[in-house]
């Protein structure tokens, strides 16, 4: 048997202890995760920041923020806001554990910025998100101190409307179509609709329009169709006043573009053997704020699996009625009614553009169950103010 020589020996030998060493060195190099032990669920921290949060007579034309341990950097032009917007072409990057926002042209002067991150920040290895961070800062001597807050609703479901851009523009000088334009101050709702717009000037009016950005600009792109939510003239209120009647609460109707009207269907009533009877009692509340000239009539509907079975017309306040309909199919039923502004028994979407809100719809608490050979009665108070009739209250 012929046997290797011991120089060959020698040579392969010092080749596989080289590539060993070069495979050590990479895999040092590269961050990963200890083996073993629970899961870390601690989002990153900021160890520093090349701009204190709350800075004034800030000139920079970077910000840099460096994070206890490796982070990335998800979808920056949709997760990070700037109010008021920061120069165009603005460039967002991560270098070893920090994030860098950079910009050639400069900010404006004597202006409050407040950055917001959003979910664009997450640990490198378990993903986990840095939330709630906001980061304000001045060109001028002073941070400025006007917030407006408020909440946008679903007029159809009565459900929040979510991660919604809430833009405000300045109410003099500019009309409808400023939309198409970036923002002076924007923010996002959350999970409940709330959203909040604070640091901005107060003694100024603003339009506040809202609406589903989609591509995450704080401004309405070509393409874009979707229900816009508009309020004019509104003044911001000082932050963190101790007098909490003195704040407005700015509520806004945005509908959902994704939910459809309720249809309503020809059918014959059942048979007395296989169907069911229901009687609704119905009453319109009084209120010594409106009188009979400026009160919204209302429309009120049974639903059912297949549509609206039959409506109500209500033109009066303080009215109250009693109907019984019988031949209804055995099912599920909800009564639901709608504040007819252009009183044509049509529920309404509304239009942005010819200044026309969408209309409201309400609901009854409680289902009904409809049996065969049975009769059921509900009574329902409908509140005779139109919900979208308070644009504003007392913040509590």
């Amino acid at each position: 048997m012929r046997k290797k020589k011991p120089r060959i020996l020698f040579s392969q030998s010092i080749i596989w202890g080289f590539c060993a060493f070069i495979s050590l060195i990479v895999s040092c190099a590269l961050p990963a995760a200890p083996d073993g032990g629970p899961r870390d669920t601690t989002p990153p921290k900021i160890i520093f920041s090349s701009v204190e949060n709350n800075s004034t007579s800030v000139l920079t034309n970077e910000l840099k923020w460096t994070f206890d341990e490796y982070v990335v950097l998800q979808s920056p032009s949709r997760n990070i806001f700037s109010s008021p917007p920061l120069p165009e072409n603005t460039k967002y990057e991560i270098r070893g554990k920090s994030l860098i926002i950079s910009w050639d042209n400069d900010l404006l002067s004597s202006s409050t910025y407040v950055i917001q991150m959003g979910a664009a920040i997450k640990d490198l290895h378990e993903g986990n998100i840095l939330k709630g961070i906001q980061w304000v800062f001045s060109t001028g001597s002073s941070l400025d101190s006007g917030e407006i807050i408020g909440q946008i609703i679903d007029p159809w479901s009565n459900s929040p409307a979510k991660d919604i851009a809430v833009c405000l523009y300045p109410d003099q000088g500019s009309n409808d179509s400023v939309i198409f334009q970036p923002a002076l101050y924007s923010s996002r709702t959350d999970d409940s609709g709330f959203y909040k717009l604070e640091h901005i000037v107060r003694d100024k009016a603003y339009k506040i329009r809202a609406f589903k950005d989609t591509d995450g600009n704080n401004r309405l792109s070509v393409g874009e169709l979707t229900p816009i939510a508009f309020i004019d003239g509104v003044k911001a209120d000082k932050m963190n006043s101790k007098k909490n009647s003195d704040k407005k609460f700015h509520n806004l109707s945005l509908l959902n573009s994704e939910v459809l009207t309720d249809s309503i269907i020809q059918w014959t009533p059942w048979g007395a053997d296989s169907s069911g009877e229901l009687t609704i009692k119905y009453s319109i509340g009084c209120d010594s704020i409106l009188t009979h000239q400026n009160f919204t009539p209302i429309v009120i509907q049974l639903k059912g699996e297949k549509g609206i079975y039959a409506e109500w017309f209500c033109p009066n306040t303080c009215d109250s009625n009693i109907f019984t309909l019988a031949g209804l199919p055995p099912g599920t039923y909800n009564l639901q009614a709608f504040y007819d502004k252009n009183q044509d028994s049509i529920l309404s979407s509304g239009s942005y553009w010819n200044r026309n809100r969408p209309e409201s719809r309400v609901f009854a608490k409680s289902e009904l169950d409809i049996k065969a050979n049975w009769s059921t009665e509900t009574k329902w108070e409908i509140d005779n103010i139109d919900p979208q009739e308070i644009k504003s209250f007392n913040h509590k």
